[in-house]
C-alpha cells in the first residue's frame, strides 16, 4: 500500500522549488541566508512530520521562528554570562512556562 500524503521532506522540497524564483532574484549575499532557513527547517523534521499539517508553509515558518528563538537565547545566555546583557532584558522563562501567562 502506498502513502496517501507526501512526507514532510517531500513537501519541503516542493516548497523550496516553489521559492526558487524568489531565491534567484535575491541579492547574491542574501541567498546563503535563504538556503540556511531551509537547512534549519530540516533539523525539526521529526516534529514537523508529527504535526502533519496540510499547509507545509505554516510548519516551515514555525520551525524557522523556533530556530531563530534558539539563536537569540544562545546569544542572550552568552551576553548574560559575560555581564554584557542590559538589566532590562529579563531571563528566559522556565521550560513549559509561558512568559506572557498571567498567574
Amino acid at each position: 500500500m502506498g502513502r496517501t500524503s507526501p512526507t514532510f521532506v517531500a513537501l519541503l522540497h516542493q516548497t523550496q522549488e516553489y521559492g526558487a524564483k524568489f531565491r534567484r532574484v535575491l541579492r547574491r549575499d542574501d541567498r546563503p541566508h535563504f538556503d540556511r532557513l531551509f537547512h534549519q527547517v530540516r533539523y525539526f523534521t521529526p516534529a514537523a512530520m508529527y504535526q502533519c499539517h496540510d499547509n507545509p508553509m505554516e510548519t516551515i515558518l514555525l520551525t524557522t521562528h523556533l530556530a531563530h528563538e534558539r539563536c537569540i537565547a544562545a546569544i542572550e545566555e552568552t551576553l548574560r554570562s559575560k555581564g554584557h546583557l542590559p538589566p532590562e532584558v529579563e531571563a528566559p522563562a522556565e521550560p513549559g512556562e509561558l512568559p506572557f501567562a498571567e498567574g
